[in-house]
């Protein structure tokens, strides 16, 4: 499974410079978020999932028709949230307010590493497509 993940990671570094994600099931995405109770760190925007209790609060806001991701996006951030911190740059990170963070992504790292950790060998491939499945149809919602 890791080996998997690890490939999809560089097919971009191995002369592929497009790939389409595989599709996943929202509604299995949903389920699997809420077994490996991501919603213990993260809100998903106009869901009733438990209040987060992580702390510091992380402040990424998912699912938000506001600010939509591409599925790649949604994708390594779940596989390998630290690689943003390989090229710090600008961005928003949460959408009400936006907040801007420079370089330092604060509340959701640790040194050089995301809080989330490494989850390439906590869940299923087919779990990982679900989910962001899942995050991605609720930045479609109407």
């Amino acid at each position: 499974m890791k080996k998997t993940f690890i490939l999809l990671l560089l097919l971009p570094f191995l002369g592929c410079t497009s790939y389409e994600l595989p599709e996943g099931d929202p509604e299995a995405g949903r389920v699997a978020f809420e077994q490996m109770q991501c919603y213990t760190c993260h809100v998903v925007e106009g869901e009733d999932f438990p209040t987060p209790t992580a702390d510091p609060p992380v402040p990424v806001v998912l699912g938000s028709p506001d600010n939509p991701h591409s599925r790649e996006y949604l994708a390594e951030s779940i596989i390998a949230p630290s690689h943003r911190f390989a090229r710090p740059r600008p961005e928003i990170i949460a959408s009400e307010p936006p907040i801007y963070v420079q370089g330092e992504y604060e509340n959701i790292r640790e040194n050089s590493q995301s809080r989330m950790g490494d989850y390439s060998e906590a869940m299923t491939v087919r779990q990982w497509l679900d989910i962001v499945a899942y995050l991605k149809s609720r930045e479609e919602r109407d």
